[in-house]
């Protein structure tokens, strides 16, 4: 499957609206739950897939996990960022020659030209779901792309994946997954990631 750009919405607001000629943010959708840890200052999240996974879902949230959602999900490629608010979700890059980068290969762009060009400025969605920009010496290029999944408004960092899923490349490559039987250890493993 080919991530699929999400288009601006129809009414010209919402989180994923900016104001260049189209927003292209990357998407994947499925079914699942999301539940997650509160890390220090950041939710780390775990991403349940696969028949049972309403059941695998509760059992994380019994044993101190908070849902955060649950049905048709929507996961966003989003990078890491050093500080507050620890993550963001990239749609456009203005580098320092002024060229503009759009799409799946502002990641790309981020991976080879990031240390080269560190005034660029990276443009998209925060975590509180509002419009922005960071420059891209402010993005963790090492420790990125990640996933980022629930509530356009409350999203959280997706850090694992439990069960089996067919996922675009660079989500799949974004995610340590793990099996049913991790689940006693789930927790470290997400406080570590």
């Amino acid at each position: 499957m080919t991530p699929t750009p999400t288009p601006p919405p129809k009414n010209g607001g919402g989180a994923l609206a900016h104001s260049m000629n189209q927003t292209t943010i990357l998407t994947h959708q499925l079914e699942g739950a999301i539940v997650a840890y509160a890390v220090n200052e950041l939710l780390k999240g775990v991403l349940v897939v696969g028949p049972g996974y309403p059941a695998i879902a509760g059992q994380l949230v019994k044993d101190g996990a908070q849902s955060v959602e649950q049905g048709a999900l929507m996961l966003r490629l989003g990078v890491a960022l050093y500080d507050r608010p620890f993550f963001f979700i990239p749609h456009s890059i203005i580098d320092e020659a002024g060229t503009s980068i759009q799409g799946e290969v502002v990641f790309d762009w981020l991976r080879d030209t990031a240390y080269d060009m560190p005034r660029s400025e990276v443009f998209g969605v925060t975590a509180r779901g509002k419009d922005d920009q960071v420059f891209a010496r402010d993005v963790d290029v090492e420790s990125s792309p990640i996933v980022v999944g629930g509530p356009e408004v409350s999203p959280v960092y997706v850090v694992t994946l439990i069960g089996e899923a067919r996922l675009p490349p660079r989500f799949a490559s974004a995610l340590k997954m793990l099996a049913v039987v991790d689940l006693p250890a789930i927790r470290k493993i997400v406080e570590s990631a």
